[in-house]
């Protein structure tokens, strides 16, 4: 099976952490699909039996190593926003509870009408702010809400009129909420369903009182409708439960299937692969059945497996025989491939096409190294052979003569800066991205360019007045412009890149905490409100500098 491992691992990660039950579905998809090809590539590995040849341990492979953690932190992002939830769904219902009780006092309270307006507000606010809980007790608290809200309304009637306009306004509004209940029945995504309905509860609460005449009347289509929907709500997940009982049945007769296929005995390698394509079949239709009962999903995913480790374990005993036949072949072409490398590695000194030509003839000579390890191998020599060809066919000349010039360059762009007397932060950082933009210098060279480099512009900085955020500045503006002159470019490149990418989390995270805050500010004036806004705006112009910085180092960097 060809997979994009690069896609796996980015869309994993993308994942992490998500609330959309089709970026979860789609996580756990492209687990699968990995956790499936990652198995095989480990039983062929186990097969061949090479512990000398570490290259080729997929446990051992960076980018298995890297998907593999990418699914633990899924796996562990998911369990505690459950847990969270789980623990926010309690704390809510005992919210609402207790806003329940201020509710039935207000009722009862006859203090005067400014006050009692004022409370009413105020309850209705902070129901509407408390976050999510379970359907069930969703709406039994809301009915009780609602009555007491129905209450409180007519009861504040008694000591006040309202105008004719605001009792046709209302009753407008809560026609109109009830005819936006019943168009929520085309709605077949009931996520969103229950979403919807939770807003348009909400709405009808806050729509004041309207004529006593036609109350009970738009209270009976009002309660019709959203009984409606919650009953559909209830016969969904009642469904729902029925086709995990379904899908558990399906589940267990493909165990028996798999169980069947285990006793088989067969001493011809066509007759192995046929049966492990069965064994491939079942486990694709597993996938297709969908979801069973959470408390016995483990138990039968555990005998499912189990079969499977029965059924590889007797063909891996019968593919080791087969396996000896070709392990000669195999160590053969395993030494031409590190033979090829080694002409890689030492193409300056020696890049004679004849090297490996004959080394392409002697893989002719050798015979097949099996059927599992043949195709795998051809992979890594091949490669090594192109690149070969590939650095052959680079001018040496031309980069020397490239290299000194821009060596002579580097020479005198420092000793003019340094004779022009410039010492502002922008002369500086124009200094260093315009010593940046001339490119590699001879290896022998290199440290003594740096040296000069770097004394200069400390010297620099010592001998001025630069702010904190103009020294950060300028020291990560040089690391970037040495990026090309660095013995191990990918190590300064990887270092810088998570260092700064661990300032932007950071100060996202801290942003997005004083948008919240800045929430509860919102009518607010003055000092606080203008000090939040300022380190909001700070903190952006920091990111954005951050970001732009590792778009310069990443430049640099791929220019090497």
């Amino acid at each position: 099976m060809q997979i994009n491992k690069g896609n796996i691992l980015k869309s994993i990660e993308s994942f992490i952490g998500a609330d959309n039950e089709l970026a979860i579905k789609e996580a756990e998809h492209q687990i699968k699909v990995f956790k499936v090809v990652f198995q095989k590539e480990v039983e062929i590995f186990q097969e061949l039996g090479n512990e000398d040849e570490k290259n080729l341990n997929p446990e051992n492979e960076q980018e298995n190593i890297l998907i593999l953690e990418a699914i633990e932190a899924f796996k562990k992002a998911q369990v505690e926003k459950k847990n969270k939830k789980k623990k926010e769904e309690k704390s809510n219902i005992r919210l609402k509870k207790e806003i329940l009780d201020n509710f039935r006092l207000l009722i009862n309270n006859k203090e005067e009408l400014g006050h009692l307006a004022r409370g009413i507000q105020e309850i209705r606010t902070n129901w509407n702010k408390i976050g999510a809980i379970s359907p069930n007790d969703d709406h039994k608290l809301q009915q009780e809400f609602s009555k007491l809200n129905e209450s409180f309304n007519y009861n504040f009637n008694i000591y006040k009129e309202l105008k004719e306009n605001d009792l046709k306004r209302n009753f407008s509004l809560k026609n109109q909420i009830i005819h936006e209940l019943k168009n929520l029945n085309e709605l077949k995504d009931y996520n969103k369903l229950q979403v919807e309905l939770k807003i348009l509860q909400n709405k009808w609460e806050e729509v004041g009182p309207t004529f006593k005449e036609h109350w009970e009347d738009l209270k009976k289509k009002y309660w019709s409708e959203v009984h409606e929907i919650q009953k559909r709500i209830n016969e969904f997940y009642s469904k729902l439960k029925t086709d995990l009982k379904d899908n558990l049945e399906n589940k267990k007769k493909l165990i028996e299937k798999v169980k069947e296929l285990t006793v088989q005995q067969t001493n011809n390698s066509k007759e192995w692969d046929s049966l492990a394509n069965q064994f491939k079949n079942c486990q694709a239709e597993w996938k297709k059945i969908g979801p069973v009962p959470k408390k016995e999903n483990d138990k039968i995913w555990k005998e499912f497996r189990s079969y499977f480790d029965v059924f590889f374990d007797k063909r891996n005993e019968f593919l080791k025989i087969e396996k000896d036949n070709n392990k000669e072949n195999y160590d053969s072409k395993l030494e031409l491939i590190e033979t090829a490398k080694k002409y890689v590695e030492n193409i300056k000194n020696d890049s004679n096409p004849l090297l490996i030509k004959k080394l392409q003839e002697k893989w002719k000579g050798i015979g097949n190294a099996g059927r599992f390890a043949e195709q795998k191998l051809w992979k890594k020599f091949r490669a090594q052979c192109d690149l070969f060809f590939e650095l052959k066919k680079q001018n040496r000349n031309s980069i020397i003569s490239t290299e000194n010039e821009n060596f002579k360059t580097k020479k005198s762009l420092i000793l003019k800066f340094e004779k022009s007397g410039k010492s502002s932060f922008s002369e500086l950082m124009n200094f260093i991205n315009e010593f940046q933009k001339i490119g590699e210098v001879p290896r022998k060279k290199s440290e003594e360019t740096i040296k000069e480099f770097e004394n200069l512009i400390h010297n620099i900085i010592n001998n001025n007045n630069f702010t904190s955020e103009e020294k950060h500045k300028i020291t990560r503006a040089i690391k970037s412009s040495l990026l090309s002159n660095s013995s191990d470019p990918e190590t300064t490149f990887v270092n810088e890149k998570n260092r700064i990418n661990k300032l932007i989390n950071t100060t996202l995270k801290e942003t997005t905490q004083l948008e919240n805050n800045l929430g509860f500010f919102s009518n607010a004036k003055g000092k606080m409100l203008d000090d939040f806004q300022s380190k909001i705006e700070k903190n952006k112009v920091k990111i954005s500098d951050w970001r732009d910085e590792l778009k310069k180092l990443s430049e640099a960097y791929h220019k090497n």
